[in-house]
């Protein structure tokens, strides 16, 4: 629990750092921070969840993550402003240039995939190909979401659906949970704490509408916090039947107590692209 303790601490303050500098400095040090998380992630994903242990698969998918992060930033943060401004004109660039990497990703993945064809089977070529672009676009959502107008506010939203709602159920689950909620997925998981931790969200949403002023959203930030705190647990318990199903406890163990980086965010990986959908479309 100590080592735990720390280590929260410590991506607590490095992550306050980033924020601060994205912030108040450069914005791309934020997209360059995101964009190696998401690559540090699809690089367990493949070691450790695929079992693909040649070093050169890892690399290629890192390196296609982090560019491709950069181009969805790119292509996010054009479509908000378009939003914002009510342009008619969309800038295809980013959009050009992710299908020019995808297409020789693909190929170079495919050449590597029939030179190491022994060691390969359907799971780890599905890996491969449609992992990295999906964990891609989930984290420049992150990115778009704090750059954006606002973005503290839609920050602490996603926080608030991923994290509060994980802590709300961690205690009333320990406290007073008694009806499995999935036990051949997750044992620990009760109803009674997915319960206490939609509550505890609402109530939280209640409290950063207001502190932001935001009276116009009290009502639909509120009525949407319960399905998106259902996703946030549906992403959680999505990880754990990849964990459980490839039989590892974690995706890796580079945070000392907490596991890897994707044991750390697999329920805002599911939130934060519906929440920049939502605030594209200016409902929260």
């Amino acid at each position: 629990m100590k080592q735990r303790i720390i280590s929260g601490v410590v991506m607590g303050g490095i992550v306050a750092l980033v924020l601060v500098l994205g912030l108040w400095v450069k914005s791309v040090i934020l997209t360059t921070f995101v964009a190696l998380i998401a690559a540090l992630g699809v690089f367990e994903l493949v070691g450790n969840a695929a079992k693909i242990d040649n070093i050169v698969f890892r690399i290629v998918s890192a390196v296609y993550t982090v560019i491709m992060v950069f181009l969805f930033c790119g292509m996010n943060e054009n479509l908000y402003k378009l939003n914002l401004t009510n342009y008619e004109y969309f800038e295809i660039s980013s959009f050009v240039w992710a299908i020019i990497v995808s297409v020789v990703y693909i190929i170079a993945t495919a050449i590597l995939i029939l030179v190491k064809q022994a060691e390969m089977d359907l799971a780890k070529i599905t890996v491969l190909c449609g992992m990295p672009i999906l964990y891609a676009y989930a984290f420049s959502t992150i990115s778009t979401i704090i750059i954006a107008t606002g973005g503290i506010y839609y920050l602490l939203l996603v926080l608030n659906f991923a994290c509060v709602c994980d802590m709300g159920a961690y205690f009333v689950g320990v406290s007073l949970g008694k009806t499995k909620l999935c036990p051949e997925i997750s044992p620990k998981k009760t109803v009674e704490g997915a319960l206490g931790g939609i509550i505890s969200s609402v109530i939280v949403s209640l409290v950063i509408t207001l502190c932001f002023s935001k009276f116009n959203k009290i009502l639909p930030v509120m009525l949407l916090t319960v399905p998106l705190c259902a996703v946030g647990m549906a992403g959680d318990l999505f990880a754990s039947i990849i964990k459980r199903k490839v039989g590892i406890k974690d995706y890796g163990n580079l945070i000392p107590g907490h596991g890897g980086i994707l044991d750390r965010v697999d329920s805002v990986l599911f939130i934060s692209p519906l929440v920049y959908c939502l605030m594209l479309i200016g409902v929260i």
